[in-house]
């Protein structure tokens, strides 16, 4: 039993360990893009991807752009670029939260979520 225990608290804390933090900014939008994962030539199966830009975020990774993107395929992908493009319209700030990893391309942040500020 006291095996048992221990498995379940080191899988606990491993698990804690590989988790991304997130860093939240406030900003307003500066720009939005919508592109594909990997440029060349035209693939209708290809990921897209939605860039958002907001004032204050750091280089993506330390060295890269200054956004933040989605896939096309997320759940939020809508609700995301709605909020973005009326920020952008509306000239309002907006809350964006990044996880601290580059993994869906490696000079952006990965998307968290997207709020209109108060």
């Amino acid at each position: 039993m006291k095996y048992v225990i221990t498995f379940i608290l080191i899988s606990c804390i491993a698990s804690l360990s590989f988790a991304a933090s997130t860093v939240t900014v406030f900003g307003k939008v500066t720009e939005v893009a919508s592109f594909p994962i990997s440029y060349g030539s035209y693939n209708k199966n290809t990921t897209g991807l939605l860039g958002i830009w907001v004032e204050g975020l750091p280089e993506g990774c330390g060295d890269g752009t200054k956004r933040v993107v989605i896939t096309h395929d997320h759940p939020l992908h809508d609700s995301a670029l709605s909020i973005a493009l009326m920020a952008k319209a509306t000239g309002k700030e907006v809350k964006i939260a990044y996880f601290e990893e580059c993994t869906i391309r490696e000079e952006s942040w990965d998307f968290a979520y997207i709020r209109l500020a108060n």
